[in-house]
């Protein structure tokens, strides 16, 4: 398995059996997988959807590790549900805070990680599927999905094309905003210390981060414009996307994993 540096977002090339699936295949059952996660109430089940997302990275040849490193950015988030659940939930108080009258509670503390797992485990495989899936691919599969929907009026290619440059500019908008921090520092901005200090540091770091998000949109608009793109009445794809036996194969295993889940609702 590779162990590389790569950022949320970004594709990883290989050629494992996830890599090799239809794009298709891949979007139902990451969408599949992320909404039975949703419906799980009990740690034994988030622990087998967890298992089941790590065996799906050894599945692709990609580290695990590689996936947690993705969590980065959302510690932030992460801690915050924690702290949300620790003190709005009732329960035996474990600490008491008499100026604000909060309480934090051990209930709290385990519904926090619970719901912390969770979101985990969303990110993890939503982040497998950018992985072991090329942009473009990921392109024609959502604008196949949508096909049906253009007798109503839905912009089949057009929602494609938005998701497509979504997921492309994530890893570059991060690598700029690394980029920007550093340039920041070396001009003696202080990016550490107090909370009060680092908000008032976000401020150099955003406005030329807002700045350079809209000079690439501009250069991309431009680019475009270039190359005659006029949206995507009459355009033909040049790889035409088709099930195989590893697809089927795929969804079964799909299915066999909401069995706990549908069980549980059903009981």
């Amino acid at each position: 398995m590779k162990q590389v540096n790569i950022t949320l977002g970004q594709f990883l090339p290989g050629n494992s059996y996830i890599h090799n699936l239809d794009p298709r295949t891949k979007i139902f059952c990451s969408l599949s997988l992320m909404t039975l996660v949703l419906f799980v109430h009990t740690p034994q089940l988030l622990l087998f959807y967890l298992c089941v997302s790590v065996l799906l990275f050894f599945l692709a040849r990609i580290s695990p590790a590689l996936a947690f490193r993705n969590l980065r950015p959302f510690l932030f988030l992460f801690v915050f549900t924690i702290v949300l659940h620790a003190v709005f939930t009732a329960g035996d108080p474990l600490w008491r805070c008499p100026a604000l009258h909060l309480a934090v509670t051990g209930e709290g503390l385990l519904r926090g990680v619970f719901y912390t797992l969770r979101i985990s485990v969303l990110v993890v495989m939503a982040s497998l599927l950018t992985l072991t899936t090329q942009p473009m691919a990921l392109t024609d599969a959502v604008e196949h999905l949508l096909k049906p929907f253009r007798k109503i009026g839905v912009p089949a290619h057009e929602i494609a094309m938005m998701l497509s440059i979504s997921l492309r500019f994530i890893p570059t908008l991060l690598e700029e905003a690394e980029r920007i921090k550093k340039a920041q520092i070396s001009r003696g901005a202080e990016i550490s210390g107090s909370l009060r200090q680092k908000l008032r540091s976000l401020v150099p770091l955003l406005i030329p981060l807002f700045l350079s998000t809209f000079r690439r949109a501009n250069e991309l608009a431009l680019a475009m414009d270039a190359r005659c793109y006029r949206g995507g009445t009459g355009r033909t794809n040049y790889i035409r996307l088709s099930f195989s036996l590893n697809d089927f194969i795929a969804f079964a295993m799909t299915l066999a994993a909401a069995v706990p889940v549908l069980s549980g609702v059903r009981s």
